[in-house]
């Protein structure tokens, strides 16, 4: 098998947004705090790497974004596709690479079961990506999402059971053939998949919420110390099965690292599933998301500690932490 999927800490050619123009999501006084963490967010970006940004054609772009490249080393692009909000990570294509070139990988978008309509641009956007990247599209007819998978250099992956199967997503029966068609798509060699994730998250659990590759054999787990927590039982039971499975590839290479999670609030009756998982590399620097807690430096210092040749950069992700996601939901990488 050729395809590989680079790991997301492996150099990249640019990162891909979809600016936030939801009319209920981010409308008022929301949206103009959400354009200002766009615009806090590019400009960091800009300083590693090049940024591509899906605007719905005939978008006016604000005028403060017009030109903000003019500056730094990276060039912002505004590329013209319809999309139905901002979580591109999850409906945007998977970037594999085949004997070398860079070919796209799509699953099937439906808004995490169809909780949240409309998804029809959204789910375009693969097919439109590959038609103006001039890529080829290898399209996989199963319900997944992009921030529900988990990749290291050599081939691991890591799920969730409530990601794959469920409500409005796939069926039972069809779980080895799921697993087969991520594997096949992705060119993984194996695939854990957790029995679940964090408690309230409603993609069903995302795998970007709760663990992540730090280096080939090290993964760090978000942990909840509470016991009363119901996020208590869950990550303790997928730290035991990480920390089996990955012994099982790499032996005493193996490690398993835990960031304790940031409180989970909520707004009205939902719970923000905010997790310091859901960071993002570029270039040079790991960037990770605030949520005004006095966990913010604990997770400082472990990205500090892990990644010394980086710039570690935190930004305040408490707007866009109100609609569920974070840096990780809304960025897709493109590998160099």
């Amino acid at each position: 098998m050729n395809i590989r999927y680079p790991a997301e800490w492996e150099p990249q050619a640019a990162v891909w947004l979809s600016f936030p123009h939801h009319k209920l999501n981010w409308a008022g006084a929301r949206g103009e705090k959400i354009r200002r963490f766009y615009f806090e967010l590019i400009s960091i970006l800009l300083r590693f790497q090049e940024v591509k940004i899906l605007i719905p054609p005939g978008f006016e772009i604000p005028e403060n974004f017009s030109g903000m490249d003019t500056h730094t080393p990276f060039k912002l692009n505004f590329i013209p596709i319809a999309t139905d909000d901002i979580w591109i990570r999850d409906y945007g294509p998977l970037f594999v690479k085949n004997g070398g070139k860079t070919e796209l990988a799509e699953f099937q978008f439906n808004a995490w079961g169809e909780k949240f309509p409309p998804w029809e641009n959204d789910n375009l956007v693969p097919s439109k990506m590959a038609n103006l990247e001039q890529r080829p599209l290898k399209s996989v007819p199963y319900i997944f999402e992009g921030g529900a998978i988990e990749i290291n250099d050599d081939g691991l992956g890591i799920s969730t059971l409530d990601c794959i199967i469920g409500k409005n997503r796939n069926k039972k029966e069809d779980l080895a053939r799921i697993r087969k068609a991520i594997c096949t798509a992705l060119g993984l060699r194996d695939l854990i998949i957790l029995p679940q994730g964090l408690h309230g998250d409603h993609t069903d659990g995302h795998i970007d919420n709760v663990a992540r590759f730090v280096s080939t054999t090290q993964i760090v787990i978000a942990a909840e110390a509470d016991p009363e927590s119901p996020n208590h039982a869950i990550l303790k039971e997928n730290a035991y099965l990480l920390k089996t499975w990955l012994r099982r590839h790499y032996e005493n290479r193996a490690q398993v690292d835990t960031i304790a999670l940031p409180p989970q609030n909520k707004l009205e009756s939902e719970v923000l599933p905010a997790s310091y998982m859901n960071f993002i590399f570029a270039n040079g620097a790991l960037i990770f998301p605030l949520y005004h807690s006095d966990f913010d430096g604990a997770a400082r210092e472990y990205f500090t500690r892990v990644f010394p040749d980086r710039e570690v950069i935190g930004i305040d992700c408490t707007t866009v932490i109100e609609e569920g996601g974070s840096l990780h939901c809304m960025s897709k990488q493109e590998p160099a």
